[in-house]
């Protein structure tokens, strides 16, 4: 297939294929996700002859060995029929997705697209280690954001209330499911309203992740914002392939942590307590006091602590120029590249002083990747960022009794302000006709005003909420 955006052309292969081509000088690459270098040479093809080529790929790190496996949170790949499977399966291995979620997504009135032929362990297909899972991108509107949910039993979908995210979420929790908000990676994140619609939802604790890289970027001050005010939200990231310019699965991807064989059900336990990182190709470990990413340290009194933290990469591929621990949302310390070795680690004493969390960030630039534009512009940025170590002083005050997190509700409260303008019965039309812009019949004006007294509803109480922070 033609890349519209490298000027490549590109196609999947079990591990021999056979091309026919015009004559002239070429450069093959090979590619296998993140943890393989890529393979790389020239060829001449000459008028009727058959020319060899072949190509060895190198890993250069096995994060499955350490307990890391990767991930795609967002695909939309249709599956109809059962006999698809091992032909999706066979892409996330080229790809090395052990989870591809593939997400049914849909409109108010109807659930259509990227079709899932079953729901529940039904639609779960497992081969050589590779899972496919079904979700659910749904529900999802320009102005309140897009909501994913996985593992469910059967698929959620209120259309009398289509703007009313928490009953969607309630139930989901009723399944076991697992709720977020996608696109907080998105170049424009405020062409798709999560940081609106976020607000109206978050005070129920219905929650657990968001997606924070998409699309060649990284978007972490809303997610952030959410530790800041004592929630504990997962970070994870997706390609949204096919869309939005994505042009291969998991270009942006987050590795889950598991003990022992991996599973779906152990995966999703895994990714809803936080053991995860994103990335586009840099690899993360970060603890403190040994106690790992996602779980909590509980300290009797405030004082010093142990970090240790490691970044490997591809020196072919990602320049990273540093790492930072991020501590309740500030870069409190930053260690720089210093050698060719494709590692950065180090090993401080830190001083905690008040209940807090703690993230590993790394950042830098990629190599010798094409800028692109499409739907979304590439800023080819080399990225990873873990999930919170979270440190517990016995008998201090919580996170959300912070200056930052009055800050926080400030702002939150003025969003929640604004969607509430927007909600004015002589500001409908308007609104409707904007959203149509964006993707047509999402939310009509007819829904809008169908549910517009209930959203309010909904806006009122987590003004309340937000009022008392």
């Amino acid at each position: 297939m033609e890349n519209p955006f490298s000027g490549t052309k590109q196609f999947y292969s079990s591990g021999q294929s056979i091309l026919e081509l015009p004559v002239g000088d070429y450069i093959v690459r090979a590619f296998k996700g993140l943890e393989y270098e890529i393979g790389e040479s020239g060829i001449q093809i000459v008028s009727g002859e058959t020319s060899d080529l072949r190509l060895t790929l190198r890993r250069w790190i096995k994060m499955s060995q350490k307990g890391w496996h990767g991930s795609d949170g967002h695909l939309h790949i249709a599956r109809p029929v059962p006999e698809l499977n091992p032909y999706i399966a066979r892409i996330m291995r080229a790809e090395d997705i052990c989870i591809a979620n593939l997400l049914q997504w849909g409109l108010a009135d109807r659930f259509h697209n990227a079709i899932q032929y079953a729901h529940g362990p039904e639609g779960i297909y497992e081969e050589d280690g590779y899972i496919l899972a079904p979700g659910q991108e749904n529900p999802r509107t320009h102005f309140l954001g897009h909501s994913i949910i996985l593992g469910l039993r059967t698929p959620i979908h209120v259309s009398d209330d289509y703007l009313i995210y928490r009953l969607f979420w309630e139930r989901a929790k009723d399944q076991g499911g697992l709720t977020g908000h996608a696109h907080l990676g998105g170049s424009h994140p405020t062409d798709i309203g999560g940081q609106y619609g976020l607000p109206v939802v978050v005070p129920h604790n219905l929650l657990n992740f968001i997606e924070v890289m998409q699309f060649s970027h990284s978007f972490y001050d809303t997610w952030y914002d959410m530790l800041n005010l004592g929630f504990r939200i997962t970070p994870t990231g997706g390609s949204d392939y096919p869309c939005g310019g994505a042009t291969i699965p998991g270009k942006e991807r987050f590795y889950t942590r598991i003990a022992g064989n991996l599973t779906y059900e152990k995966w999703l336990d895994s990714v809803g307590k936080g053991r995860t990182f994103v990335t586009n190709g840099p690899m993360l470990q970060f603890n403190i006091n040994d106690i790992d990413i996602g779980e909590e340290l509980i300290l009797q009194k405030p004082g010093s602590v142990v970090l240790e933290g490691t970044v490997w990469f591809d020196s072919n591929r990602d320049d990273v120029l540093r790492i930072e621990v991020i501590e309740n949302g500030v870069s409190v310390l930053s260690f720089p590249r210093t050698d060719d070795s494709g590692e950065i680690r180090f090993r401080v004493n830190h001083n905690i002083q008040e209940t807090s969390w703690l993230a590993l960030k790394a950042s830098g630039n990629k190599i010798d990747e094409p800028r692109h534009w499409g739907l979304i512009r590439s800023l080819d940025t080399s990225a990873a960022h873990s999930a919170p170590v979270y440190v517990t002083i016995e008998g201090s005050k919580p996170i959300k009794s912070n200056p930052r997190a009055k800050d926080v509700a400030r702002k939150w409260l003025a969003r929640l302000e604004d969607l509430e303008k927007r909600l004015a019965e002589d500001k409908i039309k308007h609104l409707a006709e904007r959203l149509a812009k964006f993707q047509q019949d999402v939310a009509s004006e007819e829904v809008l005003r169908r549910d517009r007294v209930a959203l309010i509803d909904e806006i009122k109480v987590a003004k309340s909420y937000f009022t008392k922070i």
